[in-house]
C-alpha cells in the first residue's frame, strides 16, 4: 500500500459516506400503535370478571347455582382452604367460569392499560432505542434487535468477553509502569497505550482469515503492526490511534436517563405491588417488570463495550495502518497479487457476529506468558524487538474456556430474572402454572436453547456451509423468542391474559379453579412472600 504522511480526514467538498452507531427507530410509529390498541381494547371487551363473580355469589346465596360449577379440588397454598371455616371462599371450576362469565378475555380498562404502559413499556422503547444500532441498515438492525431481545443470554455473554478484554488491556497498560511513576506523553508508555488501545479495537471486527492469509501470519502482521518499534510504524500507529479515539461514540447521557427512567418503574411497581393500592393485576405488572430486568443491564454493558460511531471508516483506517506495516517491515506473501489487501471484515462488537472472540485475548495471553511481566514490565522490554519478533503463537480464532466465566454470568443474569418473574405469577393466586408464569418460563428455556445450540455450532461446527445453516436456523429461533416477549407484553399491558382459561392456571396441576376474591384477600394469606422471594432472586 502507498505510505501515507498523516492522518486522513474527510475534504469539506466531499460528504463522507457514514453507517453511525446511533439510536435509531420511529418511537412515534410505535406510540401511535399502542394509542390504537389500547383505545380498542375496552371498547371490544365483553367480558367483566367483577360482575360476573358478583353475579354467581349471587346465584351461591339463592342456591341457584350447580352444585358441579363448584370447584371442590384440592387447593395448593398458600390459600388452601380449611375443612370447617367459615365464610369459605367460592371457588368455581373453568368450565363454569366459562358458562357464567365467558371465553373472551376482560380487556383491561384505559387506566390500567396507560399505567403499564407508562410503567414499563415506554422505558423499555426507550432503552431498546438507545442501543448502538447502525443506521440506514434496516437488515442488520432488525436482526441485531432479535438476537438481543431473543437470544440475550449469548448477547450478553459476548459483551461481558469484550469488556473482560479490553480492561485486560488497560490492565496490562497500568502495570507496565511504577505506582508512581508519570511518563512523558512522548516516552514509550504512549507508544504502548496507543498498541494496546488498538489492539482493543481491532478485537471487536473479524479477522479475513483465508488460504492466502493463514492464521499464524495474521498473527505476525498484528504483532508487527502493534509492538514493532521501527520509527515508520510507531509513526503509523500513532496516527491511527488518535484518528480512532476521535470516532469514539459519545452520547452516553440519554442512556443513562433511560436507565434511571427505568429503575424509577422498577421502584414504582414494587411499592404498588407491596402496598395497599392495586389488585392482581399490580403483582402481574411486577413479574413483567421483574422478567425484562436483564434488558438495562444488556443496554449499560453496550455502553461500556465501547464502540465507534462510524465502524467502516475505523476498519478502513486499520486496513490502511496494517498495509502500512507490511511495507515498511516487509512482510512477505501478504495477498499475492493484491494491492491494497483487506485484513478486517465486519464490525463484529455487541454481539452482532456469530462465534466471535476476537484477536486480542490471543496476544495478550502470549504477553502474559512473556518472562518479567510484573509492575514495571516495559522497562525491561523498552530497546528488545520481543514483543513483536516472538515465535510463540496461541491461535487468534479458538474457543477459550475462561469464557465460561461470561456464560455463567450471563445465564445467571437472565434466568434471575425469568425465575423471579416465573415465582410471582405463580403464586399470585390462582396458585398454579398458567399463561402468565408458562410464558415466562419458556421466554428463559428458549434463551437458554440458544446459548446451548450456539454454543454446539461454535465447538463441533467448522464448516462455512453447516455453520451458515446453523445461523439461519439460530435467526428463526431467536425471532421466536422475540415474538413471544412482545406478545407476553401486549397481553399484559392490555388484559388479554384476564380470562378464564389463564386465571385458572390450567397448564400444571396445580390450578383448574377460579375465584372472585380481592388482593386484600389474597394479601392476608402472606402471598407477599411469593412477591418478595421473585423480587429478591431478581
Amino acid at each position: 500500500g502507498k505510505a501515507r504522511q498523516g492522518p486522513e480526514y474527510p475534504s469539506t467538498g466531499t460528504p463522507r459516506q457514514f453507517s453511525i452507531l446511533v439510536s435509531s427507530g420511529k418511537p412515534r410509529l410505535l406510540m401511535f400503535f399502542l394509542l390504537i390498541i389500547s383505545t380498542l381494547a375496552p371498547v371490544t371487551a365483553k367480558t367483566n370478571l367483577t360482575q360476573c363473580g358478583a353475579h354467581v355469589k349471587g346465584l351461591l346465596e339463592n342456591n341457584s347455582l350447580p352444585l358441579e360449577d363448584i370447584y371442590t379440588g384440592p387447593v395448593k397454598r398458600p390459600l388452601g382452604r380449611a375443612p370447617n371455616a367459615e365464610n369459605p371462599v367460592l371457588h368455581l371450576t373453568f368450565a363454569a367460569c366459562e358458562k357464567h362469565c365467558g371465553s373472551t378475555p376482560a380487556f383491561y380498562s384505559w387506566e390500567k392499560s396507560s399505567d403499564t404502559i407508562t410503567t414499563w413499556v415506554l422505558p423499555l422503547v426507550s432503552l431498546i432505542l438507545q442501543a448502538p444500532f447502525e443506521s440506514n441498515n434496516i437488515k442488520q438492525t432488525t436482526l441485531l434487535v432479535f438476537r438481543w431481545v431473543g437470544s440475550p443470554i449469548v448477547s450478553m455473554m459476548c459483551i461481558f468477553w469484550n469488556m473482560k478484554v479490553t480492561r485486560k488491556c488497560a490492565l496490562m497498560v497500568d502495570m507496565s509502569i511504577e505506582r508512581d511513576e508519570y511518563p512523558l506523553p512522548t516516552s514509550s508508555f504512549a507508544g504502548l497505550r496507543d498498541s494496546l488501545y488498538l489492539l482493543s479495537v481491532i478485537n471487536q471486527y473479524e479477522l479475513n482469515i483465508c488460504e492466502e492469509l493463514e492464521e499464524h501470519h495474521m498473527e505476525e502482521i498484528l504483532r508487527k503492526a502493534l509492538f514493532d518499534r521501527r520509527l515508520g510504524i510507531q509513526q503509523a500507529r500513532g496516527r491511527a490511534a488518535a484518528s480512532i479515539r476521535r470516532e469514539r461514540r459519545r452520547g452516553a447521557v440519554q442512556v443513562l436517563v433511560s436507565l434511571a427512567w427505568f429503575l424509577v418503574a422498577m421502584i414504582i411497581s414494587i411499592h404498588k405491588a407491596f402496598g395497599d393500592l392495586g389488585e392482581n393485576s399490580t403483582a402481574h405488572n411486577l413479574a413483567l417488570g421483574l422478567l425484562v430486568c436483564w434488558l438495562p443491564v444488556l443496554v449499560a454493558a453496550t455502553i461500556v463495550d465501547r464502540n465507534p460511531m462510524d465502524s467502516h471508516y475505523v476498519r478502513t483506517k486499520l486496513n490502511t495502518f496494517l498495509r502500512e506495516t507490511v511495507v515498511i517491515a516487509v512482510i512477505p506473501n501478504v495477498f499475492p497479487g493484491v494491492s491494497e489487501p483487506k485484513f478486517f471484515g465486519e464490525f463484529a462488537g455487541q454481539a452482532r457476529v456469530r462465534w466471535h472472540s476476537g484477536a486480542a485475548h490471543s496476544i495478550i495471553r502470549t504477553l502474559e506468558a512473556t518472562p518479567g511481566m510484573a509492575r514495571g514490565w516495559l522497562e525491561r522490554y523498552t530497546n528488545t524487538d520481543e514483543l513483536s519478533t516472538t515465535s510463540t503463537t496461541s491461535g487468534l480464532l479458538r474457543f477459550d474456556r475462561s469464557q465460561g466465566w461470561q456464560m455463567a454470568a450471563a445465564f445467571m443474569m437472565v434466568f434471575a430474572c425469568s425465575i423471579g418473574a416465573f415465582i410471582v405469577s405463580y403464586f399470585t393466586p390462582t396458585v398454579g402454572m398458567g399463561c402468565r408464569s408458562g410464558g415466562y418460563m419458556i421466554f428463559g428455556l428458549n434463551a437458554l436453547g440458544c446459548l446451548l445450540m450456539e454454543m454446539a455450532a461454535w465447538v463441533f461446527l467448522h464448516s462455512a456451509t453447516k455453520r451458515r445453516v446453523a445461523q439461519w436456523f439460530l435467526r428463526l429461533w431467536e425471532f421466536i423468542n422475540f415474538c413471544l416477549l412482545v406478545c407476553i407484553i401486549i397481553a399484559q399491558t392490555f388484559g388479554i391474559y384476564n380470562n378464564c382459561h389463564c386465571k385458572s392456571s390450567l397448564w400444571g396441576g396445580a390450578g383448574g379453579y377460579m375465584d372472585f376474591e380481592s388482593v386484600q384477600y389474597y394479601k392476608s394469606f402472606n402471598v407477599e412472600i411469593s412477591w418478595l422471594l421473585g423480587t429478591v432472586i431478581t
